[in-house]
């Protein structure tokens, strides 16, 4: 025979559930912080390693992206691991410019590198409106770093927040060009500017690559590595020149081509790689 009476706690179709434990703001917020834990303990910059670890990430995934890391490992001998903050690109940008013009010291290339990077870059940020009383001292740390080759002051968040604005600088400067790639997403470069650029950890994109590499005076290189099909699993790369070239005085043989800054890109992040020596 059977029972009439509902069993406790249930309800008819439709009807919400008798109780609905809804987690608390604050258990919210502990997942949010357990989940995030892992990157935020990660070195801002990590050590020169292999490919290896990089291969096994991706060890059952798309063929195409395994062949080009292959690929990579045959010229390349390693890369540097950068922490998934939104803040990758101008941390690795900064580390291994420090890098390069501590091993260039004294060259003409590391000369107009570092007028570049000092004086006028403070130019373009005052002429962008930015206030140098305030900014002076994320300035002071940019330059405290490039002077000394200190790649572990490179990679302090007030570097980050200075390369920011300089790009930011950079992009009022040139409005004009820069307005052609954000306006189908953003209705002003302003806006662009104020939500995309300045603040920290947030992930950059081309228009920001175009105009750090003119800030700096450097040519970056960025390996896409994306699920494409190339001839042979070849890497795409993508070398982006400053719209305006560093003012070498003289240059001798024994300097060799200008150093390029080569990064590995994978979407919303960006690692150091390092070509092996010839």
């Amino acid at each position: 025979m059977s029972d009439n009476n509902p069993a406790a706690g249930s309800t008819s179709a439709g009807d919400p559930p008798a109780a609905y434990d809804r987690p608390t703001d604050e258990q919210i917020l502990s997942f949010e912080r357990k989940i995030k834990e892992p990157e935020s303990q990660a070195q801002l910059v990590g050590p020169l390693t292999s490919f290896d670890n990089l291969i096994a990430e991706y060890a059952n995934g798309n063929p195409a992206i395994l062949a080009k890391l292959h690929a990579l490992s045959t010229s390349y001998c390693g890369l540097r691991a950068t922490r998934r903050d939104g803040n990758c690109f101008y941390r690795a940008i900064a580390f291994r410019l420090c890098e390069l013009l501590a091993s260039r010291r004294g060259t003409p290339w590391a000369d107009a590198v570092v007028l570049r990077l000092g004086p006028e870059c403070r130019e373009v940020a005052k002429e962008a409106g930015y206030n140098m009383d305030l900014m002076g001292d994320f300035a002071d740390c940019w330059e405290d770093a490039v002077r000394d080759g200190d790649v572990e002051g490179a990679m302090a968040d007030s570097v980050v927040c200075w390369l920011r604005i300089v790009t930011a600088a950079v992009l009022k400067k040139n409005s004009d060009l820069f307005e052609a790639f954000i306006l189908d997403s953003y209705p002003t470069l302003e806006l662009f500017i104020g939500s995309q650029v300045e603040p920290m950890n947030v992930e950059a994109d081309q228009p920001h690559i175009v105009a750090i590499a003119t800030a700096l005076g450097v040519t970056i290189r960025i390996g896409n590595l994306d699920s494409s099909s190339t001839a042979e699993g070849a890497m795409n790369w993508h070398e982006i020149d400053p719209l305006e070239p560093l003012a070498v005085t003289s240059k001798v043989d024994t300097d060799g081509p200008d150093p390029v800054v080569e990064l590995l890109y994978r979407p919303g992040h960006y690692d150091i790689v390092y070509k092996q020596a010839a």
